[in-house]
């Protein structure tokens, strides 16, 4: 352990791997739904745009696990909650109740990721 005074100690990115890892779910859910005969979303374009959706989550979880600190993360934050919330938006709109559950777990790992775990700085 350093005693210099610009010490950090590294970031622990639970809420950005919850997001990543969900993120997949819910992609998996959707993108089976869309596919499905008779699932009744089977190509429409709002499966399309909670898809991508779900995809940006994941980009958006993996650039908050390459980023420690700034104001780029904290941009990357802004955009999780717009993203999360949009998306579980159009997931609700589309009944898929267990594409929305698991965006629900994916607002709680934006809520760790934004109030949790910051880095302290040793005096």
């Amino acid at each position: 352990m350093s005693t210099s005074a610009g010490y950090a100690p590294p970031r622990r990115h639970t809420g950005a791997y919850i997001i990543v890892i969900t993120a997949l779910i819910a992609l998996a859910i959707t993108a089976w739904r869309f596919f499905t005969p008779l699932s009744g979303v089977t190509d429409s374009g709002g499966a399309m745009v909670t898809m991508l959706g779900e995809f940006v989550l994941f980009i958006l979880g993996l650039l908050l696990i390459k980023h420690e600190f700034g104001g780029l993360r904290s941009f990357f934050v802004v955009l999780s909650w717009l993203a999360v919330i949009g998306t579980l938006f159009g997931a609700v709109l589309l009944h898929g109740w267990w594409t929305a559950l698991v965006l629900v777990v994916c607002a709680a790992g934006v809520v760790i990721e934004t109030f949790c775990g910051k880095p302290t700085r040793s005096a």
